[in-house]
Parts: structure tokens; C-alpha cells; sequence
């Protein structure tokens, strides 16, 4: 039998995305040239720099590199689409993206909406009484 792919609700389908290219590399630089031994032994040696400054140098780059490796996979990704559906992913791209800050604002202000149509409401009905009890029914 053969084995079917799961469903992606994100994709547009046909969209044919490799998904078996690598990503590509950048260039390695090539080592500098050696200076003669008498040169290199009158240089001190660097001071130990501090475990914390390290560590913040070694996130960094480690940040740095996986951002490089994520655009270049966006990048070959989308490179081979032609422009007009390359257009339509980036729209269902940005709406997705506004929806989600929609959802994301009215969460954090659901607290604030509540309250206030809470005071508007507790408003009306005080002057809805106040207009009740001025008025005399006849009888």
C-alpha cells in the first residue's frame, strides 16, 4: 500500500514544494597565513574572558545561525514559484498573521471590555430606576 502524507490545512494545495533539496551552505573562509614562530611568541596570551560574556557570544551566534538556516530554507523553499502564486501565499501569509494579532489583542483586552460594558450597563439601569421612580403612574 501506499502511504499517504498527512493533510496540511496551511499549504495550498498543487502548491508542489520540495521538500528533499538541502539548503544551501554559505562559503567557508579560508584560513589566513601563518606568521613566522618568533612573532607569535612575543604576543600575550588573551585574558580569560568571563563564563557569562562567553555564553552571551555562543547564543548569539547560535541565534544568528539559526535565523540564516530559516530564511535560506524559506528562501528555496519559494524560490521556484512563479509570481503569481507566490502573491496568493503571501497574502494567505499576512492574513494569517493579522488574524492571529487580532485574536491575540482581544484576549488581552477582554478584561477591560468586560469591565466597561459592565459600568455602561450598571449605568443605564440606575437611570432607567431613577426615571421609573419619578414618574407617577395614575390610578
Amino acid at each position: 500500500m501506499k502511504e499517504e502524507q498527512p493533510f496540511n490545512p496551511i499549504l495550498i494545495p498543487n502548491l508542489n514544494l520540495p521538500s528533499g533539496e538541502p539548503a544551501p551552505t554559505p562559503a567557508q573562509p579560508k584560513p589566513g597565513r601563518r606568521q613566522s614562530g618568533k612573532a607569535t611568541a612575543r604576543r600575550r596570551a588573551p585574558a580569560p574572558k568571563p563564563p557569562a560574556l562567553r555564553l552571551a557570544r555562543k547564543v548569539r551566534r547560535q541565534a544568528r545561525r539559526l535565523t540564516q538556516q530559516i530564511k535560506a530554507g524559506i528562501t528555496a523553499r519559494l524560490a521556484h514559484l512563479d509570481p503569481a502564486t507566490l502573491k496568493k501565499v503571501l497574502i494567505a501569509c499576512g492574513l494569517a498573521a493579522a488574524v492571529a494579532t487580532a485574536i491575540c489583542l482581544l484576549v488581552k483586552l477582554s478584561p477591560l471590555i468586560v469591565a466597561l460594558l459592565a459600568l455602561l450597563g450598571l449605568g443605564a439601569v440606575l437611570q432607567m430606576w431613577e426615571r421609573l421612580r419619578v414618574i407617577r403612574i395614575p390610578v
